[in-house]
């Protein structure tokens, strides 16, 4: 099992369009057929984003929201507080990320799970943007 885990982290890790496509559709599918075990979708998210792909994955922060919603709906709880911890795109430090992610928050209608992991990681980046720009409070 955790050779099929550290697998499926460098699949997604791999700095290549088709291999982030084929990726992210492994983790956030519609398809419950294929829907990945908990472990192997921790696994995926965590090699999914790399701070030094930042051009290669921007597409993807947008849609993080939304398909994170979804998928949560779908499955429930444990995949919700794996979403949100291993799948959020922590790289992305700007304006942008926060207010997609405060617009999910209001308007997205996430279960309790995501809400809970997203407002700690939405604090997170907004304190990162504080720092960023000189500012504590």
């Amino acid at each position: 099992a955790s050779g099929q885990e550290g697998a499926a982290r460098c699949r997604a890790a791999l700095p290549d369009e088709e291999a982030k496509a084929r990726a992210w559709e492994a983790l956030f599918t519609t398809d419950e057929s294929s829907d990945l075990s908990n472990y192997l979708f921790t696994a995926t998210a965590m090699g999914f984003w790399q701070p030094e792909q930042a051009d290669l994955v921007r597409p993807y922060v947008a849609r993080f929201y939304k398909d994170s919603v979804a998928l949560a709906a779908r499955r429930g709880p444990a995949i919700a507080e794996a979403a949100g911890r291993y799948a959020f795109p922590v790289h992305a430090v700007d304006a942008e990320a926060l207010r997609l992610g405060e617009e999910c928050l209001r308007d997205g209608d996430p279960i309790p799970a995501l809400r809970r992991r997203l407002a700690d990681q939405l604090d997170d980046l907004a304190r990162a943007l504080r720092v960023r720009e000189g500012r504590t409070h």
